[in-house]
């Protein structure tokens, strides 16, 4: 039995009687063909069964490939479980789906790091949403020279998409500190990969996590404003989430039990640490006062919870804004782009339990 010969671009065109430009143009360059002649070429690629043209030898023909990279720092399951993640996502998404680009996720938490190097071979150009500057396969992507956007990260010679997060963390801090809350301790993801320490807020350390960075640096301005000694105020190092939070608690009760108030650097930690005060006889925010920062309330929480009292920043938005200028004309690098963000007061803080009883 004869085998039907797959058909191609060069035999379509020789079954219509067009050129394989015209042919090939239809899948790739539409603009060049007309609508009438579009539509006749796809119906008989049906007929015929073509699919259109083989990816790979389209990307090896135009170098290109119609793909961004987006490296997180974290495993691939939390791309699709943490709150501010999936807003990002369905910002970049969003643009992606207008311009026919497709997503490779890339987590810089991998169980195989060695395949890192085929996943970044395979994009045009990057979203940088991972906060380590050290992080090899960061470096190794900075290195690359594709067209990269940072989002959250301090690199001057690209541009960026940031939100204000010292003053935003000032803010949240003078609200504590307007409600007459003196001890403060203050929660956080590690500024270092495979941090988990527990320092003094004076403490000098370098700027590997932009973010860590910004914030403290706003949580510094604020209780110095208020005359509040810098090396009294602790900060946690834990993992980004909401087990994370509860053994904050536990951790920085063990060193300073007077404790009125927690600023969480998330929302998912926020959330942690409400469990985990509530379970040791902590009402938040009559015995505690809990704020967080993201302004998302976790996938599956019931909305008539606690409501935060938070910093609520358009991860959307964010993620819209890094695809545009990613897949847009080059920026100009050393501007920035700002994404507002808010101060959000909810139910999670008070003035502290001492001064009510007075």
């Amino acid at each position: 039995m004869t085998r039907a010969k797959r058909a191609t671009l060069k035999s379509i065109a020789s079954d219509l009687g067009v050129t394989h430009t015209s042919v090939s143009n239809a899948y790739n360059n539409p603009s060049k063909v007309s609508q009438a002649l579009r539509d006749r070429i796809f119906a008989h690629a049906r007929a015929v069964q073509y699919e259109g043209p083989n990816p790979a030898a389209r990307s090896l023909r135009t170098g290109r490939c119609g793909a961004i990279g987006i490296l997180f720092n974290d495993q691939l399951s939390y791309a699709f479980t943490d709150a501010h993640d999936i807003a990002f996502l369905r910002g970049v998404s969003s643009v992606c789906e207008e311009e026919g680009a497709n997503i490779v996720l890339i987590p810089l938490k991998d169980k195989h790091p060695e395949r890192l190097d085929t996943l970044t071979a395979i994009v045009d150009g990057y979203i940088l949403n991972a906060p380590y500057k050290s992080n090899p396969t960061i470096r190794k992507t900075l290195a690359r020279g594709l067209p990269t956007v940072v989002v959250d990260f301090d690199a001057p010679d690209l541009p960026s998409v940031l939100t204000d997060d010292r003053t935003m963390m000032r803010t949240i801090v003078t609200h504590l500190l307007d409600l007459g809350h003196r001890h403060i301790a203050i929660v956080t993801f590690p500024w270092a990969e495979g941090h988990g320490e527990i320092f003094a807020l004076d403490r000098d350390f370098p700027d590997e996590n932009y973010v860590v960075h910004q914030r403290i640096l706003g949580c510094r301005d604020a209780f110095a404003a208020a005359g509040v000694p810098l090396d009294t105020v602790l900060v946690c190092e834990t993992p980004n989430g909401e087990d994370g939070g509860q053994r904050a608690v536990d951790r920085l009760l063990r060193r300073q039990h007077d404790l009125t108030a927690l600023v969480c650097f998330s929302d998912r930690l926020a959330h942690g640490a409400v469990a985990r005060c509530e379970a040791l006889g902590l009402s938040v925010p009559r015995r505690m006062s809990v704020t967080g920062f993201d302004g998302i309330d976790p996938p599956g929480r019931p909305p008539q919870g606690l409501r935060l009292t938070t910093i609520r920043q358009n991860a959307f938005e964010k993620g819209r804004k890094a695809a545009e200028t990613l897949l847009s004309a080059p920026r100009k690098a050393g501007s920035p782009i700002h994404i507002a963000a808010e101060f959000v007061p909810g139910d999670s803080s008070a003035k502290p339990w001492e001064l009510e009883r007075e």
